[in-house]
């Protein structure tokens, strides 16, 4: 596509969505500085990135050796970094398995906050009754990423007011055949917990990452909504190929609409909780496959726009005391 094509893709997307920016109030950034930017990418480390993948992608299939394996590493990870870590435990009847006990992860900066940027992920892998599924973009590099982000802002935040929140999903897989009751096990329960507590409303945006890794990863606009928000993700990547921060100069983040599907964000999306739903256009064909330049590119992205959001906001202190 030339790039008058792409200004002109643009500014259609922007004029059609106006409306939806003005009902649901769009997001006004605090522009970083190209001092902080290049602070922001010296912090990149993708020997740690290849190697929490590598930890990560085994089989973890639901209360097994190897998922509690999994559930380990990142609770230990986030702990050794003094974030504030809590297990949402539950027991739930599955097809061809029976009585499995699921736990999310849920982790915070400053438990105390009343608002929350939450980012999130899952970290079970998909059962098959013949063999042992073994992938590493569904969903370990997601959560490699947001552990590498943990890593890197340890000490931005911690007294903030509005904090950090990273969620990573337990039972995103079916079981059996996908519906409604028999997949996103972990999202749904924890989406209905805080919807009885009436804390949903603390979250400020939640980004979902899924599927990333693969040398074809690209993401698209799912979510009119939140336009304004994947937007900003979109003009941060243009502004760091430009500046030559980011030596990789091809796009993942495209301005164009995309077809959603289904994942962990819908318990919380059918809720009102703004999503932004980060997730390949495309169904990675070599699950293996991982271009490690596309992860850092991708981490990267979403280490300047988390600053950014966080130093844009201010919000009051009070509690967030379930989970």
């Amino acid at each position: 596509m030339s790039r008058w094509a792409n200004c002109m893709s643009w500014l259609l997307l922007t004029l059609s969505l106006s409306s939806q920016q003005q009902r649901f109030s769009p997001y006004k950034h605090t522009e970083l500085k190209l001092d902080h930017l290049l602070h922001l990418a010296s912090l990149s480390d993708v020997d740690h990135l290849r190697k929490t993948v590598q930890a990560l992608t085994i089989p973890r299939v639901v209360d097994t050796p190897g998922h509690t394996k999994v559930r380990d590493y990142i609770t230990d990870f986030l702990k050794n970094l003094k974030w504030h870590v809590k297990l949402d435990i539950f027991t739930e009847k599955v097809p061809i398995l029976g009585y499995l006990t699921f736990m999310n992860i849920v982790a915070s900066q400053n438990p105390k906050a009343k608002r929350f940027l939450m980012l999130g992920c899952h970290y079970d892998s998909k059962y098959f009754p013949d063999f042992e599924f073994v992938d590493a973009t569904d969903s370990a590099v997601s959560c490699a990423i947001l552990l590498h982000l943990a890593e890197a802002l340890k000490d931005q935040f911690r007294e903030s007011d509005l904090s950090l929140m990273f969620v990573f999903f337990d039972g995103h897989e079916a079981f059996k055949k996908w519906s409604q009751t028999d997949s996103l096990y972990g999202s749904r329960h924890l989406a209905q917990r805080w919807l009885k507590h009436h804390t949903l409303g603390n979250i400020e945006l939640f980004l979902l990452l899924d599927l990333i890794g693969s040398p074809d990863t690209s993401f698209k606009l799912l979510n009119k909504r939140t336009f304004s928000y994947y937007k900003r993700l979109v003009e941060l990547e243009r502004r760091i190929v430009k500046t030559g921060i980011l030596q990789r100069k091809e796009h993942i983040f495209q301005m164009e609409y995309g077809q959603d599907i289904k994942d962990d964000h819908l318990p919380f999306l059918e809720q009102e909780v703004p999503v932004v739903h980060l997730i390949a256009n495309k169904f990675p064909k070599v699950e293996k496959a991982i271009d490690y330049q596309i992860v850092e590119q991708v981490d990267l992205v979403l280490r300047m726009f988390v600053v950014e959001f966080m130093r844009s906001k201010t919000i009051s202190t009070s509690s967030f005391p379930y989970i």
